[in-house]
């Protein structure tokens, strides 16, 4: 059997380093296949699934986003989390605490711009007063 090395790292290591022998993955075009002997590729990740096969049958990976490179027997997934399952109920939850988790940063980041513009007008506005005078 052909295999593929599918390595899932993150900035806190390596979250999977398996031999598999399928890829499924989401792009912004849809899902794609990756069987050993596939052309190269690389391609843009949003949060997800990702899905393998191995010797121990399906698993999954729920990512928060990243890059996928392909090239020849060597799969490299670089995202900032990653979580892998077994059972799909287990990855559907760590999909679901990744993307809250997602959204909490979000917010975090709008509301630190938020104070930012506020802290900005305000002191644009004393400039202004002061030059006035």
């Amino acid at each position: 059997m052909s295999a593929l090395r599918l390595r899932i790292r993150t900035p806190a290591g390596l979250a999977l380093d398996s031999e598999v022998s399928a890829i499924r993955a989401e792009d912004e075009d849809g899902w794609f296949g990756i069987l050993p002997g596939r052309r190269d590729i690389v391609a843009v990740l949003p949060p997800g699934l990702l899905l393998f096969t191995d010797a121990d049958g399906e698993g999954y990976a729920a990512v928060s986003g990243g890059l996928l490179d392909l090239s020849g027997p060597e799969c490299r997934v670089m995202v900032r989390e990653a979580r892998v399952a077994r059972e799909a109920r287990r990855a559907a939850d760590a999909l679901e605490s990744l993307l809250a988790t997602r959204r909490e940063r979000s917010e975090r980041r709008r509301s630190v711009m938020r104070d930012l513009e506020r802290e900005a007008l305000r002191r644009l506005s004393r400039s202004v007063r002061e030059a006035r005078w």
